[in-house]
């Protein structure tokens, strides 16, 4: 495959987040625990976070909740126990990072820096607090399906757009509360009709 070809593969990568929820609402998933279903997950569709120095795994598209493109960062929910937490608080006072403290994340393999956890934040980052943020340009993805190995920042991550289902299910639960409130004051009412 010529390197014309190969650029053209690369960048047409799409990764979302591989779960076996993707496409059911909020709602269905609340069901589908109660009812106590077992969710498959196809794990073809997956890829592996891979240090782009020493190839050691930093985590797998489980995980990931999106990316940031103003820090060039995939976010994780959870990465490998290959990822150290440097224990030293930083501060950044310029840049993208300004007024924001995190410690650095850094490979068990190689001992490189490979991203961020940002602990307090101005109030445009303040979603990122406590997640893992690997930098793209740093990590690679072997993709399970393919068997094949892409750069990170030839990948467009996306977002889990459960923002939406959230506010629905706030709504039916506001709806229920208004029902019962209903069904409470019909109680009250039966119950002092009888009484006199």
């Amino acid at each position: 495959m010529s390197n014309s070809n190969r650029s053209f593969h690369e960048s047409s990568y799409d990764i979302s987040p591989c779960d076996s929820t993707q496409t059911s609402s909020i709602a269905d998933q609340l069901r589908a625990v109660k009812d106590g279903e077992i969710c498959m997950v196809d794990y073809r569709n997956c890829s592996v976070l891979q240090c782009m120095t020493c190839n050691t795994v930093l985590g797998d598209s489980r995980g990931i909740c999106g990316e940031v493109q103003s820090l060039q960062s995939i976010i994780c929910l959870k990465v490998t126990e290959d990822v150290r937490v440097n224990k030293k608080l930083e501060m950044s006072l310029n840049g993208h990072l300004a007024f924001s403290t995190y410690q650095v994340l850094n490979c068990a393999g190689c001992h490189g820096a490979v991203g961020l956890v940002l602990h307090s934040t101005p109030e445009h980052l303040s979603a990122l607090r406590n997640l893992f943020c690997l930098r793209k340009d740093l990590i690679n993805c072997y993709m399970l399906r393919s068997g094949t190995c892409v750069k990170a920042s030839k990948i467009n991550f996306k977002h889990r757009l459960m923002d939406k289902n959230i506010k629905e299910l706030k709504q039916d639960l506001e709806a229920q509360l208004k029902q019962v409130k209903i069904l409470e004051g019909m109680m009250k009412e039966l119950c002092t009709h009888n009484v006199s």
